[in-house]
């Protein structure tokens, strides 16, 4: 049934919802609510973890929104959509901080990789769960502490697991030459 009600453009509302479908060509979408995206949660996020959201976002979608719960995304796969490679962890665990994903850590050991499975929080489960909205209980006061207190919390957390640390460039110096050694050199 097409109805023909004017709206406010002077179109009538089967116009208005034909072109506010999303495009079947496309390879599926996925709608954000405007909640979401005024949430303290959203508002406050890093480039980084705006990235990496977006890269679950489309894992997400690539499978027809029915494997929320069993998303996998390696960290080659965040580093080439455009999260730096060094803070994919970080920005992961803001994410989950913020209460936007959840996520089963993945682990390795004799040669088989068990991988990080994700949960979009904002969007119903495979198993036919509705989505639980974790990101809804963060307050402007909880966003302000991860920048401050946990951030730092959770990066001392990674390093304390047997990660090496990097060695900054500056204190790797090339030896001088002694006068022996160049005469040798010569």
């Amino acid at each position: 049934m097409r109805l023909n009600v004017k709206t406010h453009a002077s179109k009538t509302y089967s116009m208005v919802q034909k072109n506010t479908k999303p495009p079947k060509d496309q390879g599926g979408w996925m709608a954000v609510t405007k909640d979401i995206l005024e949430s303290s949660s959203y508002r406050s996020l890093s480039a980084n973890a705006h990235k990496a959201l977006d890269r679950l976002r489309v894992e997400h979608i690539s499978h027809m929104r029915s494997e929320n719960g069993n998303l996998i995304v390696l960290h080659e796969q965040f580093y080439d959509y455009g999260v730096t490679a060094e803070y994919v962890a970080d920005a992961l665990d803001e994410l989950a901080y913020k209460g936007l994903i959840k996520m089963r850590k993945g682990r390795a050991g004799n040669g088989t990789a068990h991988p990080t499975i994700f949960t979009l929080t904002f969007d119903g489960t495979r198993d036919g769960l509705p989505a639980t909205n974790d990101w809804k209980k963060i307050t402007e006061e909880q966003t302000e502490r991860w920048s401050k207190v946990e951030r730092k919390r959770k990066m001392e957390e990674r390093a304390a697991l047997g990660r090496k640390r990097k060695s900054s460039l500056r204190d790797s110096e090339i030896r001088p030459l002694r006068d022996s050694e160049m005469r040798k050199a010569s």
